[in-house]
């Protein structure tokens, strides 16, 4: 045997492990950590088994095994919990189906479980992650079905490396095939508004930094930091971090902040700096947008209407379940709505010491921006400080968190600003949304993740609204520890999004009615587009016979000798070989001839037009 060459059987098993390691990967996340385990111990297993043949575990023990952890699997099986058992008991039948002795049927099942695999994890989530490993899959698949047909028509035969790059080859193109499908049923088929499994919402609730729909004191425990992208931003370059609003809290009942109001209000007319948001899913309502939010131009993406509520903040009518892209404008100016009396109201059970505490900080300040600055001086002097880490504590979590512990996060700090502003008089009202935006130099944009989730204030000063963030300036971990291999990835996925998630409905309507219209011109015109396509076909032909047959050189004459020296039996295609194969015969000197002028031609500077017409005229002796 060759170097060059290779075993189909070795080719078989390569490709097989790398089909099993691209599914296993597409499951990260879905299956228990001990079946991982499980399945990473059996994958060195079984390369070693398979090669060397050593370690031989009779197929009736594999069988039983595998019987029994397949009814264990499946006996947790439910429609709530319907994903992780199905995926657990495809890793855990690869697992052990690495551990057999294979033949040519296991490495069909092993095929088999992968394309399961891959299809359970596209039914869970479905991006340009699981775009690539559907493509790896596609390509690995048909490799081995191509490999698995060779053995068992031809046996474990030998390939040299031009066959197997052939193989290959063919299995691109068929994967090429596939997409050109996958692009025509992507345009006509509607897409769906919600995920078929949303597997990472479900579970229980913790402490997770992102939007909610109210402000609740009193939670205890480590807020934990949702580093997933909630929008990107394109469009405009921020000189300081920004501010996104995304609704408002207007009353403060048993330690929450609740909305109460939805009046809705007509988008102003003024003009605002235009930027564009590719928004993620996000399973609500809520439409984040630079604050002071002027006017939406338009969403691409989804049907669902949007409304803008008094406060200058827009909710859809639907939960938002797959990327949409929105194109808004913003101004700097803030509001300036007029207050109502929900914005004044404080709870009776508010504790003597705020009220005194806002009765000290009003003494002297006549106007509300005066009282405004001086709850400002109160947390910037006092000591408070940021913390994730919400502490246990007695009595009212306000009067907690401003007399004894004086750190929290900035629930806290919104919300007892904006009761002690209430208590003075100043109408207020709590804005939750996102503050500040990462910027992805791989991709010129910005990105906003969930941990930059936050809540401040506005207050009334007697002609618009301004805003008071008394949370001391504080940078989370999550946010710093965005990694450059992150920002990269997601510059990937943005190209993604932007160039095909972004075939909205109205898109798809469009090229529907554009083939259409087509289809029809075609039909009336049917006998011009034939005619005009028979005469282009006709003049592609007869220039490429010019080119290959007709047209005189080097090349045709070297192809013309070969197709005729097929009749003596020469097989032969190179130069040097093709020599040797007709030695003996009473053609030998006009092929050498003929040769020796195609080699000069081809390798040398020498150009002998006369060499070439004599080589042609001799070519017609053969």
């Amino acid at each position: 045997m060759e170097r060059s060459e290779v075993s189909i059987r070795t080719l078989i098993i390569l490709i097989t492990y790398l089909t099993i390691l691209n599914t296993v990967f597409s499951l990260y996340g879905i299956t228990d950590t001990f079946l991982y385990i499980f399945v990473l111990f059996s994958i060195p297993l079984g390369i070693f088994n398979d090669f060397r043949n050593k370690i031989k575990i009779p197929r009736i023990y594999i069988n039983i095994t595998a019987l029994v952890g397949v009814i264990v699997l499946l006996s947790s099986l439910s429609l709530e919990n319907l994903i992780k058992p199905i995926s657990n008991t495809l890793v855990f039948l690869i697992g052990i189906k690495l551990l057999e002795e294979k033949n040519i049927r296991d490495f069909y099942q092993i095929l088999l479980l992968s394309f399961l695999g891959i299809a359970l994890a596209t039914a869970v989530k479905m991006d340009i992650y699981y775009l690539l490993i559907f493509i790896l899959e596609i390509f690995l698949g048909i490799s081995l079905l191509i490999f698995l047909n060779f053995y068992k028509n031809l046996g474990n035969i030998y390939l040299k490396k031009e066959v197997f790059k052939k193989i290959l080859l063919v299995s691109l193109g068929f994967s090429f095939s596939s997409f050109i499908f996958a692009w025509f049923f992507f345009v006509i088929l509607p897409r769906v508004d919600k995920p078929l499994f949303d597997l990472f919402r479900s579970g229980e609730k913790k402490l997770i930094s992102g939007i909610t729909e109210e402000v609740e004191l009193g939670k205890v425990g480590e807020i934990q930091l949702d580093k997933s992208v909630v929008l990107r931003v394109f469009g405009v370059e921020f000189d300081k971090q920004p501010y996104w609003r995304v609704s408002v809290l207007d009353t403060f009942y048993k330690n929450r902040w609740i909305r109460t109001l939805k009046i809705p209000e007509k988008e102003s007319y003024a003009k605002g700096t235009e930027y564009t948001i590719i928004l993620e899913p996000t399973f609500d309502k809520f439409l984040p947008l630079i604050d002071y939010p002027i006017k939406i131009l338009k969403v691409e993406g989804t049907s669902t209407k949007f409304v803008r509520f008094k406060g200058g903040f827009y909710e859809f009518n639907k939960p938002i379940s797959k990327p949409i892209k929105i194109k808004a404008t913003f101004s700097k100016n803030p509001p300036k709505d007029k207050p109502l009396p929900v914005y004044t109201y404080v709870p009776k059970d508010i504790p003597k010491s705020i009220v005194n505490l806002a009765k000290k900080l009003s003494k002297g300040a006549k106007t509300p921006k005066e009282k405004i600055m001086r709850v400002q001086e109160f947390f910037q002097k006092e000591g408070f400080k940021y913390s994730l880490t919400l502490d246990k504590y007695e009595g009212n979590p306000l009067e907690y968190f401003l007399f004894v512990s004086k750190k929290g996060n900035c629930e806290y700090f919104a919300s007892s600003t904006a009761i002690l502003l209430r208590l003075m008089g100043v109408p207020s009202r709590l804005i939750t949304g996102f503050y500040g935006a990462i910027k992805n130099e791989y991709g010129d944009y910005y990105i906003v993740i969930n941990a930059m989730a936050h809540v401040w204030v506005e207050a009334y000063d007697g002609n618009k609204w301004i805003r008071v963030d008394t949370t001391p300036p504080y940078v989370p971990e999550g946010i710093r520890e965005i990694s450059k291999l992150s920002l990269i990835y997601d510059a990937i996925l943005t190209f993604w999004y932007k160039n095909i998630v972004n075939f909205d409905t109205e898109k798809q309507k469009s090229i529907l009615i554009t083939t259409s219209d087509l289809l029809k011109m075609f039909v009336k015109n049917s006998e011009k587009i034939l005619l005009f396509l028979l005469l282009t076909l006709s003049g592609i032909a007869g220039y490429f016979i010019y080119v290959r047959e007709i047209r005189k050189t080097p090349e045709n004459l070297y192809r013309k000798l070969l197709r005729k020296l097929e009749k003596y039996g020469v097989r032969e295609n190179l130069p040097e070989k093709v020599i040797e194969a007709v030695k003996g015969k009473d053609i030998y000197e006009e092929v050498k001839f003929i040769v020796r002028t195609y080699q000069r031609f081809k390798y040398s500077k020498v150009r002998d037009k006369e060499e070439l017409k004599q080589a042609y005229e001799l070519l017609k002796e053969i």
